[in-house]
């Protein structure tokens, strides 16, 4: 039991170190000790009747707020006790919190001095730049301007709007810009039950994001819970504004299930005038008795509540026609509204009193402290005089000792201020050398990744290229080798019933289509092998080329064309120069020569001409000349849409692509020459009258 004891006086004595050495500058100072009462009380009760201490006074302070958070009441005595002490000891901000704490207490049934302390409250706090006790004073004012009949003294309602218009800006710009959680939960509930009158209207999405953040502020600070139930009523404020009775409804039913809530008489007041709204006379009739019941142990002074709940309850009785039940509430409302004119008529005198009173008890406070000081002075100046001259005759003997004492400090600083220097030194030397040989390990890693990646990167490059180049080369060997294979497929049974049947005319034609398809078997076979010697798939090297005469070449060509063409009955004419030199790769060349003149026998009938003429032409510069070889037939002729992609391939503006516009593998590789070997084809066509290809070199 002795360590019991023990153990309880050490708490005791912690706590009310704690009190006393707390710095106590802001409305916020006194929130976390105000929600402990318990151990504040037990604090008080450890210290000397009658303290005069400035730590008592914070104490009491805290005390008094700790128990109107819990909505117990305050005494005039206590009110005058700490006004006593914070003027004794010139605190400001314990004479703004003195009216504050009794200004709050008197909002529910002396709303004139409730007002006037506010005010002087707030006007103390506003002298210390305490933003939180000014936030919470306008906090209080915006809150009883929303109450059914406020009252501050003379003010008219429009008086009453400005002035809180004018309140509700002043709380917004302070709680927007502080940091403080209980000027920031003050926004939200402001924010939650401001009044349409003078705020704007907030839509539901608004009021649920400041009922979360409020919440939240709560849930992070837990000395500030005794305002979860201010939260939920001024969520509950909110809606009774814009008239959303349901949600009024479920946060009042909230309010009186939530486990962190007491609820007390007002709550069921509120669920009663709710289910009124609604009309729900039976549950109006359930809350609002249980509301009368708890409202006369809780609070049997407040005669005015009682007198509107029992009105409230007779209108109830009446509505579900209960007449002998609705009698007996008018009885009760009747009593206690000539209670409450009765009291008005007193409590008007008693305030008159209790003004005067305070007021000379305020001026003798004063008088008796200022003489208090007066005397305080006189002992602190004897005093100072008489120490001034044992000083200075103690001085003068230790200043000597002084100054070789500070010569051997300062001494002994240097020498360990050098040997710090030094260590520093030789410290950042090290971490210098560590910090150079990581970046230049982690350099050369990274220029090796580098490397890596470049070279692989460039490897599946080409291997892509090279697939790409693969599946295109077999694509175009299907391509080309359809028509032929197609030709052949049946060609067996026609002969051998030509022959059978001994039609030899009709035998030499199938001898002449089997010889065709030979000869565009045989150059397909060669585009092949051209197509695949080609570097058609790295379009970015260079074919070699060589001075090359192309007069002999052509020639050549030309009179192994010439059967060819007598063969269809076409009359073929070349008009070649004997001697012209170009740099050019001469395969390409004849590949290229070779195919448009296939094309030219392929496309012109019986009877028609094929021309070939070379000849050479001044460039752009003197220096230069450029070999022009045109080929022209008097053929079918090419259709527009074609002749249009042709134009536009040897232009360089589109990619040739095989079987596009019946393009075939001859042309894909002439457009492939044309642009390794920097020359130029053009092409003009018309239906019924033939084609011109005009192949330009530099020679």
């Amino acid at each position: 039991m002795k360590y019991i004891i023990l153990l309880t006086l050490w708490i005791c004595a912690l706590k009310l170190a704690y009190t006393q050495n707390k710095s106590f500058t802001s409305f916020r100072d006194y929130l976390v000790p105000a929600s402990r009462l318990d151990s504040l009380r037990k604090v008080e009760r450890s210290m000397p009747p009658n303290s005069q201490s400035s730590q008592y006074l914070h104490l009491l302070i805290a005390i008094e707020l700790g128990k109107s958070h819990q909505n117990d009441s305050t005494t005039s005595q206590q009110y005058n006790k700490m006004v006593q002490l914070a003027t004794k000891h010139k605190s400001t901000l314990g004479l703004a919190m003195a009216n504050y704490i009794m200004g709050f207490y008197n909002s529910s049934w002396q709303e004139e001095i409730a007002y006037e302390q506010m005010m002087k409250a707030q006007s103390l706090f506003t002298q210390l730049k305490d933003t939180s006790g000014i936030v919470q004073c306008l906090s209080w004012s915006l809150r009883q301007f929303t109450q059914d009949d406020p009252s501050y003294g003379s003010f008219l309602k429009k008086d009453l709007l400005k002035m809180n218009q004018e309140n509700f800006a002043k709380l917004v710009a302070l709680s927007e810009k502080s940091r403080h959680a209980i000027d920031r939960f003050t926004y939200y509930r402001t924010i939650l039950n401001s009044h349409p009158s003078f705020s704007q209207e907030r839509t539901e999405t608004q009021r649920m994001e400041a009922f979360k953040a409020a919440n939240e502020i709560l849930d992070k600070n837990p000395h500030l819970a005794y305002l979860r139930k201010a939260l939920y009523r001024a969520a509950q404020q909110g809606y009774l504004n814009s008239k959303k009775f349901d949600k009024l409804l479920e946060l009042g039913l909230k309010i009186l299930n939530h486990p962190e809530i007491k609820a007390t008489y007002p709550d069921y007041r509120n669920v009663a005038n709710t289910y009124t709204h609604l009309k729900k006379y039976d549950s109006v009739i359930v809350y609002m008795e249980e509301a009368i019941r708890r409202a006369k142990r809780e609070d049997p002074k407040n005669l005015r509540a009682l007198r509107g709940m029992n009105r409230r309850l007779k209108n109830a009785y009446f509505e579900v026609k209960k007449w002998e039940k609705g009698v007996e509430a008018y009885d009760e409302y009747d009593k206690y509204n000539n209670l409450v004119r009765d009291n008005d008529r007193r409590l008007a005198v008693y305030e008159i009193k209790e003004k005067y009173s305070f007021t000379e008890k305020e001026a003798e406070l004063k008088r008796i402290s200022l003489e208090k000081q007066v005397a305080e002075s006189r002992n602190q100046l004897l005093q100072a005089q008489y120490e001034a001259e044992k000083r200075e005759a103690t001085l003068k003997n230790l200043a000597l000792e002084n100054q070789a004492t500070e010569s051997k400090t300062k001494l002994l600083q240097s020498k360990i201020e050098v040997q710090k220097k030094e260590n520093a030194i030789r410290m950042a030397e090290s971490q210098k050398q560590l910090l150079v040989g990581g970046l230049l390990v982690a350099l050369g890693l990274i220029v090796t990744i580098l490397v890596f990646s470049i070279k692989l990167r460039k490897t599946n490059t080409k291997l892509l290229e090279l697939q790409q180049g693969r599946d295109k080369f077999y694509t175009i060997i299907a391509h080309d080798l359809r028509s032929p294979i197609n030709s052949l497929n049946d060609m067996g049974v026609v002969l051998q019933h030509l022959i059978q049947e001994g039609k030899k005319q009709e035998l030499d034609k199938v001898i002449q289509q089997v010889e065709n398809m030979r000869q565009k078997t045989q150059l397909l076979l060669n585009n092949l092998f051209e197509w695949g010697k080609s570097q058609y798939f790295t379009p970015e090297v260079e074919q070699v080329r060589q001075p090359t005469d192309v007069g002999p070449l052509l020639c050549e060509l030309y009179q192994t064309y010439v059967p060819f063409a007598e063969a269809k009955k076409i009359v073929m004419v070349a008009d070649l120069s004997s001697r012209l030199v170009v740099s050019v790769d001469s395969n390409g060349l004849l590949m290229t020569v070779r195919n448009l003149l296939d094309n030219a026998l392929k496309n012109t009938p019986a009877g028609g001409e094929i021309k070939i003429e070379m000849s050479e032409s001044t460039a752009d510069s003197p220096a230069q000349s450029l070999l022009k070889l045109t080929i022209t037939d008097t053929g079918k002729g090419i259709a527009p849409d074609q002749l249009h992609y042709l134009q536009q391939v040897f232009a360089g503006k589109l990619k040739p692509e095989v079987g596009v516009h019946g393009l075939g593998l001859g042309m894909v590789l002439s457009h492939h020459f044309v642009q390794k070997n920097k020359a130029e084809l053009t092409v003009q066509s018309e239906l019924g009258k033939g084609t011109c290809f005009q192949l330009t070199l530099k020679a």
